[in-house]
């Protein structure tokens, strides 16, 4: 809620419960629905391994828009084994040169 800038009635509006079932949830006495978990994940695009608590950290919200897609990880993966790779050679060349001097 903090993070959207919502009150208790917008969250309810947005989630299509009523303001006080909104008010139980947040004191811990009911638990939203299935229904209104799945709505704030599709509509505030929130990423629910964060909303779940399995992710991330309580005070920053995860967005499903901050994921990387796997293709792209994998090619930052595998420039960065190429980078280490070339970082070795370079070490070997340093060390060889010290070596000869």
């Amino acid at each position: 809620m903090k993070a959207h800038h919502l009150n208790t009635g917008e969250l309810a509006q947005i989630v299509q419960l009523s303001p006080s079932k909104i008010s139980k949830v947040l004191a811990g006495d009911q638990k939203f629905t299935s229904d209104a978990v799945g709505i704030l994940i599709k509509e505030l695009e929130i990423h629910p391994n964060w909303l779940f608590g399995y992710e991330g950290e309580p005070n920053a919200v995860m967005y499903l828009k901050d994921l990387v897609h796997k293709s792209e990880v994998e090619k930052l993966e595998a420039k960065i084994r190429e980078l280490k790779d070339e970082l070795g050679e370079v070490y070997k060349q340093l060390a060889e040169e010290r070596r000869v001097k």
